[in-house]
């Protein structure tokens, strides 16, 4: 794959690409939503934006996926484990 119609075909792909994500990033500030957006990019590195509920991109950093991923299982993990102690303090009390 080589020459300007390839170029182009990938350069056509990206834009549409960049167009769905700018369009789902405005969705989610736009219901008023703290939103902390990831991009990877290759095999081993992710972009990581954190933009307001105004819009603005307040950070941005670039990690190897594995951090980032650590990261979330790490955030899942706190959400589950507290979600289920609440659920089992309220069995407790009936």
């Amino acid at each position: 794959m080589s020459g300007k119609k390839a170029v182009d075909k990938v350069s056509k792909g990206l834009t549409s690409l960049i167009d769905e994500f700018s369009s789902a990033v405005k969705e989610m500030v736009n219901a008023g939503e703290e939103t902390v957006v990831h991009l990877a990019v290759g095999s081993s590195r992710v972009i990581k934006a954190a933009v307001d509920a105004t819009g603005e991109v307040t950070k941005i950093t670039v990690e190897t996926a594995s951090n980032v991923v650590g990261s979330v299982t790490g955030g899942v993990v706190k959400a589950v484990s507290s979600k289920a102690r609440q659920e089992n303090q309220e069995d407790d009390e009936e």
